[in-house]
């Protein structure tokens, strides 16, 4: 297997890793606050967006923005990530 150097952080991700900063002072990660069926609880959480990163195009503000984003485990996010309706229902009852 050949090495080859690590990728430079780009823009977009210059900006994904200063909104996840700002998160991390505004909202804790400690526990699921979805609580799916078949949630881990606070196991492995992560931040699950209302969109797609993609959407926010690097803008800093909006991906830090608390009402775009709840703190889940991985199986939660993993199955409103595929659900856009299942998304729009718990950022409706959760973030409304």
């Amino acid at each position: 297997m050949r090495r080859t150097p690590l990728k430079r952080i780009g823009k977009t991700g210059k900006a994904n890793i200063e909104a996840n900063k700002k998160l991390s002072e505004k909202l804790p990660k400690e526990y699921c606050e979805m609580r799916l069926e078949g949630c881990m609880g606070n196991w492995p959480l992560q931040y699950a967006h209302r969109h797609k990163r993609s959407w926010y195009k690097g803008d800093v503000e909006l991906l830090s923005d608390v009402n775009q984003v709840i703190v889940a485990c991985q199986a939660c996010h993993e199955r409103t990530e595929h659900n856009r309706e299942l998304n729009k229902e718990m950022f409706a009852k959760l973030r409304p």
